[in-house]
Order: structure tokens, then sequence, then C-alpha cells
């Protein structure tokens, strides 16, 4: 009796974080970023608001995420972290759907 065949698919959702000091200059590296790293997600951190608030930006949108002060959240990680996931989710989704048609 021959061993099982197992078959995985992989859909990686790739990102990037972009840190600066400039806000002027932030969201410009940022798509710069995107572009030329083929990145599905940049995180865009400017330096000073970096643990209240990010911009997450794909070729489709861009999302700002913000810390949930009513939940008590130290800093934006736990939203950003559900972004993603949500995201990627999304993406995986998407991919199987191209895949059986």
């Amino acid at each position: 009796m021959g061993s099982p065949f197992y078959r995985f698919n992989y859909v990686f959702l790739v990102f990037l974080s972009q840190l600066e000091t400039d806000s002027n200059i932030l969201l410009k590296k940022a798509d710069m970023a995107l572009r030329k790293y083929k990145m599905n997600v940049v995180v865009a951190n400017e330096l000073l608001t970096r643990k209240e608030e990010v911009t997450v930006i794909s070729t489709a949108e861009r999302i700002t995420v913000r810390k949930d002060k009513i939940l008590g959240d130290d800093d934006v990680e736990k939203p950003l972290i559900n972004l993603l996931v949500e995201q990627h989710s999304a993406y995986i989704k998407e991919a199987d759907t191209l895949e059986t048609t």
C-alpha cells in the first residue's frame, strides 16, 4: 500500500512595516515600498504616534488603525493584528475561489 499523498496550498499575505519621523513623506515611502517590494500590505508608522495609530496601505485602500481606548488597549498592536488576520482570511478565501473556478 502506497503512502498517502498530502496536498498543501499555502497562501501568504506579505506585509512590510514602514517607520518614519516625517509624516509628510511617510505615505509616499509606504506607497513606494508597496510597489517596489511587491507587498500586499504596508503598515505605515509615524514615530511619534506609532503606539496610538498606524495606517495600513494596500493597492486598494488605506485604513487607519487606532488603539481602542474603551477596551483599555495599551497600544495599537491588538487592533492591527485583528485587521491583518481579517485581511489574510479574505485573501485566502479569494485564492480558494480563484483555484476552484
